[in-house]
């Protein structure tokens, strides 16, 4: 006769999504505190006082994660809860509440509520949807109660989200933007063979740098060994210090990448595209990220500056020698239309309200007494 299950759900589950999101983030470092001393068999938790009845656990849980029904989410599903009341409790401490009025206008206003073949709301027909719910009318209310106090406090972060005129066009301009790179890699393995001729160690150089340093050789076999390795690497490190001050030569006077290559004489390879602030990847089937391009600086500062064709500075790093230079270079300069702003806006209102209600429920967790009581096994 009724849809019960979908009646409930769409009172009690539209912060879901929101919410799950959350716990995946929370929930795997929420600490149990307290040795759950004091507690009964019916309570699974206890929040700043604040029980939770394992009756109210498995309605919440059965009403909004019914596809998550395992003993093994229990506990997923607890820490969800537990957040979700650390919010009330938030909402209710800044003098959020709800009217009898409004409780009785969603009450009488609501299709789910309407008899079927009057298209009206019927009392009897309304009361026969708790029953069939296991739910009594105070159940029913303080659910209510909760959701619209909790909603409003979330209402409440998003508008103290707002987002300037100008972060709609840099959001838009990074939205539409399309770069793709060259780079050119020469790893220090490769450039040890490039360059063996002239990292050659000798024994008279061994013995200078032990006269130099006055060094006392204890073990002549690890001793020597450690200070030709020493000589080697200084070697090595010259190398590449002459190699980035030549292409580095290249980059100052607008010098193409090619010729910047020629002096690194390393492996060509192509980025797949991405946006201004995503990482680079590489042009494969199964892209990989490119971290030591991702994390320098110099490509930060250089990537939107450069010209198509040009040469980046060398970029050090412990794996070897990176350059590169931009091959598609899309940054937009229109401004986004009446709808593309308001679609803009609602993503970064949300993205900021999302981040603030996290680090908001973080901050709780941290300063809140929490009791977990919930047994799984």
């Amino acid at each position: 006769m009724f849809d019960q299950k979908n009646v409930i759900s769409k009172y009690v589950g539209y912060f879901l999504i929101g919410f799950f999101l959350l716990i995946i983030i929370l929930s795997f470092g929420m600490p149990d505190l307290g040795l759950n001393c004091g507690i009964d068999r019916s309570t699974v938790a206890v929040v700043n006082r604040e029980k939770i009845h394992a009756y109210d656990f498995f309605r919440y849980r059965d009403t909004r994660f019914s596809q998550l029904r395992n003993k093994k989410m229990d506990s997923m599903i607890l820490d969800n809860m537990i957040l979700e009341t650390l919010l009330h409790q938030k909402a209710l401490k800044t003098g959020l509440d709800v009217t009898e009025d409004r409780l009785s206008n969603y009450i009488t206003g609501s299709h789910e509520f309407k008899n079927p073949s009057t298209g009206l709301y019927d009392p009897e027909y309304f009361k026969a949807i708790l029953r069939n719910n296991r739910l009594s009318f105070a159940e029913f209310e303080k659910l209510m109660r909760r959701d619209f106090t909790t909603g409003d406090f979330r209402y409440m972060l998003r508008m103290g989200s707002a987002v300037t005129k100008d972060e709609i066009n840099t959001k838009h301009i990074i939205e539409k933007s399309e770069i793709q790179i060259l780079y050119s890699f020469l790893d220090t393995e490769h450039m040890k063979k490039k360059y063996n001729s002239q990292l050659i160690v000798s024994d008279a150089e061994i013995e200078s740098e032990i006269k130099s340093d006055n060094v006392k050789i204890a073990d002549p076999t690890t001793d020597r060994e450690r200070i030709r390795k020493q000589i080697f690497d200084r070697k090595l490190e010259k190398i590449k210090n002459d190699i980035a001050e030549k292409i580095n030569a290249i980059s100052t006077s607008g010098g193409t990448f090619l010729s910047a290559n020629s002096i690194l004489q390393g492996k060509i390879l192509k980025s797949a595209k991405f946006k201004i602030g995503e990482p680079v990847k590489s042009d494969e089937k199964e892209p990989k990220p490119v971290p030591d391009l991702n994390t320098s600086p110099v490509f930060t500062e250089k990537c939107l500056q450069l010209d198509k064709g040009k040469s980046s500075p060398a970029i050090m790093t412990a794996k070897g020698i990176y350059i590169f230079t931009p091959i598609l270079k899309v940054i937009p300069t229109d401004t986004p239309d009446e709808e593309t702003s308001k679609k803009l806006s609602d993503s970064a209102v949300n993205a900021s309200a999302s981040m603030l209600t996290r680090n908001l429920l973080q901050i709780m967790e941290e300063k809140s007494k929490i009791i977990k009581n919930l047994k799984t096994d």
